[in-house]
This record gives structure tokens, C-alpha cells and sequence, in this order.
């Protein structure tokens, strides 16, 4: 058996991490996994670093950042799948909530607008700007937060404050009147709605219909030294994929959720997530590395002034995302390959075919809430 450490955050998109555990498929991979729940992802990012796991759960943009040479030294990341898509939500305080609602702010351009009143009528009265909280600087989660800010006209430099705390926390900060709202994974969304702190004001479907969000980020040195270990690690998970996909399952991987070792919150909290948050982990349609999404955040790095535009991103985002090592692991588990690395992000309002082999993939909806597209050229893949 070979061993190795993975570490992840108590989130519910780091459910085929746990399920493979809970049900055994990394041992029938031949693999001895120790799983370790870590409080942050800094922690995840220093323990990568220095060795301390093997391979985690991670931020899509964690290892893209150390490629625009943001933050500290990572090391060498390999990423050979997605962990799924969606998952994320959206809170604000009840007393924001209602300013939206007295709007009739139903939409997500719609409620960033009110959003800019509540900031303009604050600056009039000399009061305290809106605060937003996130788990992470370089995180998925700041990026759509800017994005949708500034669709209805805010500055998000300049008119929001913004602070990092791990999401087990933000539903108290919120509760406190520390900060106005804040965006994080699931199922802390949910529970601070359920403990009446706040309300869902959207999830990653109303801002992007399929948005990537985390990664299994593998450690470069292990993966050079365990090339078939790579393999066995993708192949559990895409297997664990397709448990945790299957819709007659959805009770238990909430009770596997809800453990104390996982996610260690209430079931019921865990399933009204799953139910609205949008998280899909169709092996299929929701575990390729998608080059194109690697280069979607890295503009968003370039866009919000985190990076400078002279660097080779299609270098840098082929350098993490490996959908070499996906096919290669998913080849014998009758999954459809991808006929390229790239597909355009956004343009997909209904169900639609991608190319792949043997047969093309129905893909659900591929669509921006403002209705950009980020275009790629696509390469095909031989």
C-alpha cells in the first residue's frame, strides 16, 4: 500500500475527498490515505510547502497565484482534477436583505445596484463602509464578490472593506455587526441562515451556472516520485465521484458530511446546501481540469490589479492543471474524454454537447449572470 496525507477544509465540495475515505476506495486504489481537517487554507498552502501533506482540497487559485508569483513559496503543484463545480453562497445581514427586497432587487445586477445606494447613503451620513468578509485573498470567492460588485457600479477597492476569516466564523462576525456579509463554501451559508445571522443572497449558479472552485492539488516532488500513485489517487476519487453524484445518495453523503472528523455540521444543514448552493461532482461533467478556467482566474488576477499582464498564462496554467493525468486515470472507468484542454467559458444558457471520445458529453448550462464569455482557442487533443 502506498501512503500519503491529504488535507482539506470542512466544506461540502470536499466531499470526494471524505467519501473516498468513508467508503474505501482509496484502498481499492491500493492507497493509505490519513486525512487531515485543517482550519484554513493557509494552513493547507504551508503544509503542501513544507511536505507536511501530500497531496489537499484547495482554492483553484492558491497554486495559479504562486505561479504569478503571489504569496510564498508553494513548491511545484500538479492539479490532476477538479473537485467538482458550484458550492459557494453569498450572505448579507437581514437588515441589508430587506434594503434589497424593499428594491425589488431580484436579480444579481439588481442587488449589487442596491447595494451601491446603501454604500452612497452610508458615505452621506458618515458612516463605516460596507464590510464583505472572504476566506481568502487569492480565492475564487473575492473574484466573484469584485465581479458582481462591479456590475452594479461599486468600486471594490475603493467603496467595500474587506477582511479574511475562516467561514466557520463568519455567521458570529455577521451576528456581531462585525461585517455586513461575506462569501464562503457551504454549508456556513446555510447555517448562518438557519441560526437567523443572515440571509442567502445568491449562490455560484446565479453568478456562473458551472464556476470551477477547488482543486486536488498534488505535491510536485511526490507526484514525480509516485507517478502511478497519481493515477490510483484520481481514479479513487472520480470512483468516489461517481457515488456521490448519484442522487439516491444524497442522505448519506450528508451524514458522512456531518461527521465530526469531516465537516462536523448539523445534516440538516449540510442537505438544504447541497439542495441550493448548486454543488455538481458528476465525474463527467465536473472533474476535468479545464485549462480555460485556470486562465479565466488568472485574468481576474490581471483585472483587479493582483498581477501584471506580461506573464506566459498559458505556461503557468499548464503547469498546474493536468488533464493528461485525468484522462489517463479516467481511461478505464468509462468516462467520455475531452477533445481539448479549452473550451470557451460562458455563451451556454441550455444543456448543450461537448466533443469528447467515444462520444460527445451533454454539459449542463455554461453561463455568466452578466452574459460574458471568456473565449479560448482550443487545441485538440490527440
Amino acid at each position: 500500500m502506498l501512503s500519503l496525507r491529504i488535507g482539506f477544509s470542512p466544506l461540502n465540495d470536499a466531499a470526494l475527498i471524505v467519501v473516498a475515505q468513508s467508503l474505501g476506495y482509496y484502498e481499492g486504489e491500493g492507497l493509505d490515505v490519513s486525512l487531515s481537517r485543517e482550519a484554513n487554507w493557509s494552513n493547507i498552502r504551508d503544509k503542501l510547502s513544507y511536505g507536511l501533506l501530500d497531496a489537499a482540497h484547495i482554492l483553484a487559485t492558491v497554486p495559479l497565484a504562486r505561479g504569478l508569483g503571489l504569496g510564498p513559496a508553494l513548491g511545484r503543484i500538479v492539479a490532476p482534477m477538479a473537485l467538482g463545480v458550484n458550492g459557494n453562497s453569498v450572505v448579507v445581514s437581514s437588515r441589508l436583505m430587506e434594503v434589497f427586497e424593499g428594491q425589488g432587487a431580484d436579480t444579481l445586477l439588481a442587488s449589487a445596484r442596491a447595494l451601491r445606494d446603501v454604500i452612497q447613503l452610508r458615505r452621506g451620513a458618515g458612516a463605516a463602509k460596507v464590510t464583505l468578509a472572504i476566506p481568502f485573498t487569492y480565492s475564487p470567492h473575492h473574484f466573484v464578490l469584485r465581479h458582481w460588485l462591479a456590475a452594479g457600479g461599486i468600486d471594490p477597492d475603493r467603496q467595500v472593506q474587506w477582511v479574511v476569516l475562516p467561514p466557520s466564523r463568519m455567521a458570529d462576525h455577521l451576528k456581531d455587526g462585525v461585517i455586513d456579509g461575506f462569501c464562503s463554501g457551504s454549508p456556513w451559508p446555510q447555517m448562518a441562515e438557519v441560526n437567523g445571522d443572515g440571509r442567502v443572497l445568491f449562490s455560484d449558479p446565479d453568478f456562473w451556472t458551472l464556476k470551477p472552485e477547488k482543486l486536488l492539488a498534488v505535491r510536485g516532488t511526490w507526484a514525480d516520485e509516485n507517478p502511478d500513485g497519481v493515477i490510483a489517487l484520481t481514479r479513487a476519487l472520480l470512483r468516489a465521484a461517481g457515488w456521490a453524484s448519484d442522487p439516491a445518495n444524497r442522505t448519506e453523503l450528508a451524514r458522512i458530511l456531518a461527521q465530526g472528523a469531516y465537516v462536523g455540521a448539523p445534516e440538516a444543514a449540510i442537505e438544504l446546501a447541497l439542495d441550493r448552493a448548486g454543488l455538481i461532482l458528476d465525474p463527467q461533467t465536473a472533474t476535468f481540469p479545464w485549462v480555460s478556467h485556470a486562465k479565466w482566474f488568472m485574468g481576474q488576477f490581471v483585472r483587479w490589479g493582483l498581477a501584471t499582464p506580461d506573464h506566459d498564462f498559458d505556461a503557468i496554467a499548464r503547469s498546474v492543471y493536468r488533464p493528461d493525468l485525468w484522462r489517463e486515470a479516467a481511461a478505464g472507468l468509462g468516462l467520455n474524454q475531452p477533445l481539448s484542454d479549452e473550451k470557451d467559458e460562458g455563451g451556454q444558457a441550455e444543456v448543450w454537447a461537448l466533443s469528447a471520445k467515444p462520444a460527445d458529453i451533454l454539459m449542463p448550462p455554461n453561463a455568466l449572470f452578466d452574459g460574458g464569455v471568456f473565449h479560448c482557442a482550443p487545441v485538440a487533443h490527440d
